[in-house]
């Protein structure tokens, strides 16, 4: 897991410098190492967070030399968790490795099969690969995005694992794409797997299930690799046998994640999905093994971030979960000043702005990498492939699959894959999801919507997959909260100067999006007497979204911190 940039220049040599100049901003998800290949017009950088095979030969840019004598150089961010598998199957076809890495399966398995291989890779990943013979850069991203990739191609192509990166390129300057902006501020929703269009304009994100081809001149094209939709999977007709199916899935998706020369740790919540997750990662142990292989020893910490006093603290339900699977379990409540201290630190991590504070997300995985975990096992995309918020109760049963579609393929799962890969990897620390290992989506979108959703149960199939697996009480547990920052009480406390603040910004009272003198002026009031209530949820996410541009306006395009205190 790593950060990663290159650029292909088809009118001059690309030096060393200018690809390192783009790594070095990525420096915080790579704090193992970096490294840096150039020649002629091409650059490929590395910012390398060590995970397999933790010497050397696990370096990137990594170079490869097939049976055939053909040469393959790559930048790889992400993991592969079936390469034991690709490898003695290589191995078999004649390949030879020099690494015990995950990153040399990669390469391999592309100079055996081509861009085929993406098909037979279980992971998540974003990579660029030089094929020497070619003469031409192969770019490609997983299956759902977990792994960022973006790119700016103005005479030149270059790409990066964040947009922050594009801000140390010469004669680049951070600029608003006003129109995304506007609409993010009318809808107050996700809009990742919308667009490939980024709040910085000139900058694109390669979509997620694509790839992508640039050759010597610069030229580029794109190509749509994944489609769910084109893998259906055979269901059992019987529901009790469509739930023991999904079991052996799910256990297997958490086994083959559990490979790690690090650490391994997971986020726990109390709610079914990282529970379960957590609950998976110690029945496998108890189990005798089950079939681990590369399997990390030191694997029972796990995190539980806490708001006490605020209806969002879910300590009690975590605390059911914890003693069942003998975790090493590590508090971490978040103090209001704190996560205000922290706000420009996070709208940075994830390079966008949102309705909900990322700060408490940045700070688990901040605790996370001081308490030695560079690896985490965490639930995430359950609740949009299975139907987990209320409001799919509500969805007419022959409508609710193609809802969970949109929602995972373009609405609600990207959004949520970006804020939790930026605010990992802000402080090195990789974040693996069981519950988006392919063969469970695709098995999860072959199952008709009453195995996801009956008896007003969400998530229905999941909860009799993990019977046996997780504790009772938090199996049938029907109340959601959910990780969200309790903005209702920060509102009402802290946030308030912040709020007060802000409102005197340039950009606030002189941008394309709002009347800022008016606004502040209507608001100024409300701030200060501190009486928002959650029936003003509403509300209370617009003006946090309008406050968080105020802060991405100051970083990324006056490239300046403002003074909160």
């Amino acid at each position: 897991m790593c950060g990663i940039a290159g650029i292909v220049d088809p009118s001059r040599a690309v030096a060393p410098d200018d690809v390192r100049a783009l790594t070095d901003v990525l420096a915080h998800r790579g704090p193992d190492g970096c490294g840096v290949y150039a020649a002629g017009g091409t650059g490929l950088g590395h910012r390398r967070l060590a995970i397999l095979d933790l010497s050397d030969a696990g370096k990137c840019p990594m170079t490869y030399v097939s049976p055939a004598g053909d040469v393959y150089r790559i930048t790889f961010n992400g993991e592969i968790y079936n390469f034991l598998e690709l490898r003695r199957e290589l191995a078999a076809l004649g390949h030879r490795f020099l690494s015990e890495s995950d990153t040399e399966v990669v390469l391999a398995g592309y100079a055996q099969w081509g861009e085929a291989a993406l098909e037979k890779f279980n992971g998540m990943w974003a990579f660029a690969l030089r094929d020497e013979k070619k003469d031409e850069l192969f770019l490609a991203r997983d299956r759902f995005g977990v792994k960022p990739l973006y790119y700016h191609a103005n005479g030149r192509f270059v790409f990066a694992s964040e947009m922050k990166a594009f801000t140390a390129l010469p004669g680049f300057r951070a600029r608003m794409n006003e129109p995304l902006i506007t609409r993010i501020l009318e809808a107050s929703e996700p809009w990742e797997g919308m667009t490939d269009e980024t709040m910085m304009l000139g900058v694109r994100s390669l979509p997620a299930g694509h790839s992508m081809r640039v050759t010597a001149d610069g030229r580029f094209s794109v190509r749509k690799w994944w489609e769910t939709g084109d893998h259906p999977q055979e269901i059992p007709a019987r529901y009790e046998e469509q739930a023991e199916e999904f079991r052996r899935l799910f256990l297997d998706a958490v086994r083959i994640r559990m490979r790690s020369d690090v650490p391994l740790g997971s986020s726990l919540s109390g709610g079914l999905d990282s529970s379960s997750v957590a609950s998976a990662m110690a029945w496998l142990h108890r189990a005798g093994g089950n079939g681990l292989e590369r399997c990390a020893a030191d694997w029972q910490k796990a995190f539980v971030a806490v708001f006490p006093g605020s209806r969002l603290d879910e300590r009690a339900w975590a605390e059911k979960v914890a003693p069942a699977i003998g975790a090493d379990v590590r508090y971490s409540a978040f103090d209001p000043e704190e996560s205000v201290r922290t706000l420009q630190d996070a709208v940075w991590a994830v390079e966008y702005v949102h309705g909900i504070l990322a700060s408490p997300v940045w700070g688990i995985y901040r605790e996370m990498r001081r308490s030695g975990v560079v690896v985490t096992l965490d639930g995430h995309g359950a609740d949009e492939l299975l139907g987990g918020y209320a409001g799919y109760l509500d969805v007419p049963m022959d409508e609710l699959n193609g809802r969970l579609y949109n929602d995972v393929h373009r609405t609600m799962l990207p959004s949520i894959l970006r804020n939790y890969d930026r605010c990992s990897m802000a402080h090195g620390v990789e974040v693996r999801m069981p519950l988006l290992d392919w063969r469970l989506v695709t098995y999860a979108f072959s199952l008709p919507a009453e195995a996801k959703i009956g008896g007003g149960v969400t998530k229905r199939v999941f909860r009799d997959a993990v019977r046996g697996i997780l504790a009772e009480p938090v199996r049938t547990r029907r109340s959601k909260i959910g990780f969200n920052a309790p903005l209702v009480e920060w509102f009402n406390g802290p946030m308030k100067s912040v709020a007060l603040r802000l409102f005197e910004h340039r950009f606030w009272n002189d941008n394309p999006f709002w009347d800022g003198p008016g606004t502040a002026a209507r608001l100024r009031e409300r701030m200060r007497a501190g009486d928002w209530t959650y029936r003003e949820w509403g509300d209370v996410v617009r003006l946090s979204i309008m406050l968080n541009l105020v802060v991405w306006h100051s970083l990324f395009v006056e490239q300046k911190r403002l003074d909160l205190s």
